[in-house]
Order: C-alpha cells, then sequence, then structure tokens
C-alpha cells in the first residue's frame, strides 16, 4: 500500500495559495494619482476635497478635444454652447447662466492663470499633463469667484530625453484638418525645451440655408514654447510662452422657428421679447427684427 505524505502535500498547498494571494495583491494595487488641488503635488487619497483628474493618457486615449468632450467623463461636471457667444459651465449644477458679462462661477485655470471669459473655455485641448475638476468652493487656493468649483489645467513640461510625435487628421464630409506637432527634450546639460504646435480646420456638416453656407465653420491654431531651467540642484525656473487663436461662425443651436411652433396666432421670438421689454420704455432688440423684415423682405417667422 503507497503512503500518502500529508506534511508534503501540504507544504505544496500552501505555496501554491501564498503565490496566489501575492499575484492578488499586486493585480489590486492601484497606480497613485498626483494632484495639484492645493496648490502642491500630493495624492490624491490625501487631498481633502472632490477631485476628478484626467490624465494626458485618458485625454489622448478618448479623444479628447475640449472641455465639452471632456465632461463626458466627470460627473457633476457639465458645459454647454448657447445660442451666442457664451458658455455655460456647471458643477453640481451652479453656474453663472449666459451673461457674458458676469465672472464666471466655475473658475479656469491654466498653469495657474485665471481664465476670466466664457468664449476661453473652447480653447482646445492639447499637450496636456493634466486636467483636474475640482468640485466646491475654491476661493482660497485658486480665485474669490470660483464658488462652484474650478477646472485646473496642467500642460506638460520638458522632458530629460528627446520626444516628438505628429498626427494628421482629414475627415472628407465636413472637410476637416486636423495638424499636432509635439517636440521635447535637452537643449543643454541644465536647460530642456518643448514646442507644440496645433492646426485645425473644419467647413461644416449641416447647411445654414439662409446664409448659404456650411456650418459651424472652425479655425483654430495654437503654438506653447517651454523652456526649464535647473538653476540649481533644488530650483527649477520654467518659461512658458503661448498663443492661440480659434474663430467660430455658426452655431449649433439657432433661433428658427416662432415660441409656438407655427401654430397660428403665435409670434416670432424678437416680437415676443421686445412685448415684454414694453414696460421699461425701451424694446430688447432695438430696431433688430425691422432689419430683419428689410433684408429678407418678409417679416421673421
Amino acid at each position: 500500500m503507497k503512503k500518502t505524505n500529508f506534511f508534503t502535500y501540504t507544504k505544496k498547498a500552501m505555496a501554491i495559495l501564498a503565490a496566489g494571494a501575492s499575484a492578488t495583491t499586486s493585480a489590486q494595487t492601484l497606480e497613485e494619482v498626483v494632484v495639484t488641488a492645493q496648490q502642491r503635488a500630493q495624492s490624491l487619497q490625501e487631498v481633502p476635497v472632490s477631485v476628478s483628474a484626467i490624465s494626458a493618457q485618458k485625454i489622448s486615449d478618448a479623444g479628447i478635444v475640449d472641455l465639452e468632450s471632456l465632461s463626458a467623463y466627470v460627473p457633476n461636471f457639465t458645459i454647454n454652447q448657447t445660442p451666442g457667444s457664451s458658455t455655460i459651465m456647471a458643477i453640481r449644477g451652479i453656474s453663472s447662466g449666459i451673461n457674458t458679462g458676469f465672472e464666471r462661477s466655475v473658475g479656469m485655470y491654466n498653469d495657474g492663470v485665471f481664465y476670466g471669459r466664457s468664449k476661453l473655455a473652447s480653447m482646445p485641448l492639447f499637450d496636456l499633463q493634466q486636467v483636474e475638476v475640482l468640485r466646491g468652493t475654491q476661493s482660497i487656493l485658486f480665485g474669490k469667484n470660483s464658488i462652484a468649483g474650478a477646472v485646473s489645467m496642467k500642460s506638460a513640461k520638458p522632458t530629460d530625453e528627446f520626444e516628438a510625435s505628429f498626427t494628421a487628421l482629414y475627415e472628407p464630409d465636413a472637410d476637416e484638418q486636423d495638424f499636432r506637432l509635439m517636440m521635447s527634450g535637452p537643449l543643454t546639460d541644465n536647460l530642456r525645451g518643448r514646442i507644440a504646435i496645433m492646426d485645425r480646420k473644419q467647413e461644416g456638416y449641416f447647411k445654414n440655408t439662409t446664409l448659404n453656407r456650411d456650418e459651424q465653420i472652425e479655425d483654430e491654431s495654437f503654438i506653447r514654447g517651454t523652456l526649464a531651467w535647473d538653476a540649481t540642484d533644488n530650483v527649477t525656473a520654467i518659461l512658458k510662452v503661448s498663443q492661440a487663436n480659434f474663430d467660430t461662425k455658426g452655431s449649433n443651436l439657432e433661433i428658427h422657428n416662432s415660441i409656438d411652433n407655427g401654430n397660428p396666432g403665435s409670434v416670432d421670438h424678437l416680437t415676443a421679447l421686445n412685448t415684454l421689454q414694453a414696460s421699461l420704455g425701451r424694446p430688447l432688440v432695438d430696431g433688430a427684427l425691422n432689419r430683419v423684415r428689410d433684408n429678407n423682405g418678409d417679416a421673421l417667422k
């Protein structure tokens, strides 16, 4: 009769279980996320603020091109374009509305520089290190009017080793052309540089029958140069110079029908607005309705 060594099999089983437990522990280890929500580099777990951090890799993989597309990946953060030139950003439902004269309840910051106008929310997200969306009042560390939260964008820094990338896109239906170039690396022993260039054009994807053109027509260009100088072992000076131009003709939201869906007896929007403001002694849109009638020959409907 063959005898089985119980202790030998027990040792083997324990070794297998230990190896499996070690592999499981290793697989469940989360990568540390470093944020600057308190104006210094910290682990996300140590920051007493509700923060969503989107890395450069996520921005690239998800095809995020601006803050509007970023909002799909950040809970409680919404951004919408209005028929005019305003952009409404809201965190947890709090925003400044469509008045372009108001400072934003959701502050935008690019490398610590405050962007006060809502139109700057249309700036393309390119060559960024990380985007952090902070929920809740940020009046102490960011700005006095950031009562709803803040969007902090950090551009990528020059690297110790040379790296470069180039992407090109062409979409024939809207005649969209998108070219992006980035180069980074050392210039001397203690000086590093980085340059990022983007040029994008689009002729539009729907027809404006009134103006007889395709919309939205978009023309965007961006360039940023960065120098990082290691003055000492503990001091690094960074200089950044950037310029961006983005022009949009047309809107994906247009007032084109009466407020009562064209039913008999309904009036157009401009007439309704002027009637609403009649008690103030002057129309809200002074003379605009007459100009529309003169240009088209008929009243706006």
